[in-house]
């Protein structure tokens, strides 16, 4: 009975893995706190070297499921009108796991009143295949690998991120190449990274003396994934507790909470309720933030205090 239990399992964990497999960028609910994950434009626009850490477990309670372990850093050159940052992520999904490794370059420009960035993430994408956890109804299966499979491909993104005052809206794509995985297993191979395009957008509002409103969306697009769309809603107390809640079409109810606990240290948690059927797991991601303030540039451009990090 515990073999069956076993066995559906990882049957419904491949089956989730499938339906998802397109979209193959691990998914954030905190995306607005930690923005240059998604959009390498966002490297070092504010005058503050920031480092992140991410945990993200996805269907909490169910063997195997998706987690993600990220680590990333970026800071202004400010002299230069540049920024410059790395990152590191780390994507586990049943017998699967991912890593992609990055370095990060943005420019920045006075534009319209506000702050045009460019940025370039270039880096590689490796992933392994892990066969032995399989579980086999018949002990001998020539079709399956035996043992670990790996391979890397290199990887570039790209994107634009506009600032001014309280408003702030990014474009970015990410694996614009598109060269097949080669493996242990074999020397040719049909998987590729796709193509990930999105496009986000925030404002803030200040609603009392001391407590503001933001809105935000991010829009998903990924050949062969349906469209998804994050509606966020958060409010903050003086800049320094906030509480919202995201709808992520088709998949997902998020609450979300965060505190500044210095002015340099800041500490955010969402709890992703699931909706869309696949799995009645919730799931649970928290990022640990720190920031050092640099000297501003001769001319800076007024943002608003949250989009410093």
């Amino acid at each position: 009975m515990r073999r069956l239990k076993q066995i559906l399992l990882l049957v419904s964990l491949l089956l989730i893995y499938k339906l998802t497999s397109a979209q193959q960028d691990p998914s954030y609910s905190m995306y607005m706190f930690d923005k240059m994950l998604i959009n390498p434009a966002f490297t070092g626009s504010s005058n503050w070297a920031v480092g992140t850490l991410k945990y993200r477990k996805q269907y909490s309670g169910l063997d195997g499921a998706p987690s993600t372990q990220t680590f990333n850093f970026h800071s202004p050159i400010t002299k230069r009108h540049i920024g410059l940052g790395f990152k590191i992520v780390n994507d586990k999904v049943a017998i699967m796991s991912n890593l992609n490794v990055a370095l990060l370059y943005s420019y920045h420009l006075n534009f319209a009143g506000g702050k045009l960035s460019v940025g370039l993430e270039t880096g590689f994408y490796g992933r392994k295949t892990d066969y032995s956890q399989v579980i086999l109804s018949d002990e001998i299966d020539n079709s399956i690998p035996a043992g670990e499979s790996t391979a890397f491909v290199p990887d570039v993104s790209w994107g634009m991120y506009y600032q001014k005052k309280q408003f702030y809206v990014g474009f970015s794509q990410a694996h614009l190449l598109k060269m097949n995985f080669a493996d242990d297993t074999s020397s040719t191979s049909n998987s590729h990274l796709y193509n990930h395009m999105y496009l986000m957008s925030g404002s803030v509002f200040k609603l009392a003396r001391k407590i503001t409103f933001e809105p935000s969306f991010l829009l998903k697009v990924v050949a062969a994934a349906p469209l998804q769309i994050d509606l966020n809603t958060m409010f903050y107390y003086d800049d320094k507790i906030g509480a919202g809640v995201q709808y992520r079409t088709g998949d997902a109810i998020v609450f979300i909470a965060k505190i500044n606990i210095t002015e340099k240290l800041r500490l955010a948690y969402a709890y992703d309720i699931t909706t869309s059927g696949l799995t009645n797991g919730a799931s649970h991601e928290i990022i640990l933030s720190y920031g050092i303030k640099l000297p501003p540039p001769v001319s800076k451009k007024e943002v608003h205090p949250r989009y410093y990090f």
